[in-house]
């Protein structure tokens, strides 16, 4: 019996460790990865933001100034500044060097879902429950413009790479197009049949991406606003999509506890990898697209080799 003991423990201490990013204290909402690909973002229900080394598998810092839980992160282009977006109703602005907060946005009146900054870090667009978007100048941490239109939460914001158009998307089971420097509405996606709740953007600006409580991901072509293809496999609400630079592949999550790759031309699943015990909330590719990141909200992100499907061991 103490024979049989001691090897079983010997196994389990031999085994390689996965690259499970362990430390919040409640269900992570979102992670984001810094343009270099050596850190990330993270937030959960915990009310904290934090930072991780992806080599080292290694908490960094703990940014802890919500006073809700936090459910959209992003970087800044040059990776030392990110921001948050919280069910307090505020956007805070990190120094991620110092983990301090450098500014304070406020404005929304309910829950921000959803975040991104302009390529140039000038600018950031924010999509709120109080069903309205804004966009901020981020060094003067003040609101340019609010947009009106969805019917229903917002869930979802992006900045196209012009710099010039924002996407949104909405519980209303739209996605809308805005001109950021008029606050002029350009247009309005329609196919999905429940929430969407994810978009995505591929590096030209040309491929959009949508995921749904539908259970449905979609790929749009922007320029023709028509629907390109719907990727089905989900068993469940899609809760997030990201998409590789080119627009060749896509990651998605769900309420079915599966992290999945795709063939965005083709519409063919490659991969649908299996470790989360509850919903994946979101998903996001390393810069070079060889990895992925998913948060669960069973506390913890994994990360993934999208050549073989594995999580990836922590280092010994």
């Amino acid at each position: 019996m103490i024979r049989r003991l001691l090897f079983a423990t010997l196994l389990v201490l031999s085994a390689p460790a996965a690259a499970e990013l362990q430390g919040h204290g409640a269900m992570v909402n979102a992670v984001a990865v810094s343009p270099d690909g050596r850190r990330a973002l993270t937030g959960s229900w915990d009310y904290s933001v934090r930072l991780w080394d992806l080599a080292a598998h290694k908490e960094l810092k703990a940014l802890e100034e919500h006073t809700q839980s936090v459910n959209a992160v992003a970087f800044l282009p040059d990776g030392r500044r990110g921001m948050s977006g919280s069910f307090d109703g505020t956007i805070l602005l990190w120094d991620l060097e110092t983990g301090k907060v450098e500014r304070k946005f406020e404005g929304h009146r309910a829950s921000v879902a959803g975040l991104a900054v302009s390529r140039d870090g000038r600018r950031a667009f924010s999509a709120s429950w109080d069903r309205t978007l804004r966009l901020w100048d981020v060094a003067a941490g003040r609101s340019l413009r609010v947009f009106e239109g969805h019917t229903q939460n917002v869930y979802a914001a992006l900045i196209l790479p012009d710099g010039r158009t924002g996407v949104s998307a909405s519980y209303d089971l739209t996605i809308r197009l805005w001109n950021l420097e008029t606050g002029e509405a350009l247009g309005v996606l329609e196919g999905h049949t429940n929430s969407v709740n994810a978009l995505a953007i591929s590096a030209d600006g040309k491929i959009l991406a949508s995921g749904s409580t539908d259970g449905t991901v979609r790929l749009w072509d922007l320029a023709a606003r028509t629907e390109l293809r719907v990727l089905e496999g989900h068993r469940g609400f899609v809760t997030s999509v990201a998409l590789t630079p080119d627009g060749k592949r896509l990651l998605s999550g769900g309420g079915d506890r599966t992290f999945r790759l795709w063939d965005a031309e083709t519409g063919r699943q490659l991969r649908n990898m299996q470790g989360h015990r509850r919903p994946v909330w979101s998903v996001a590719f390393s810069p070079d697209g060889r990895r992925g990141l998913s948060a669960g909200y069973d506390e913890v992100v994994k990360i993934w080799d999208l050549a073989t499907g594995e999580e990836v061991p922590a280092p010994q």
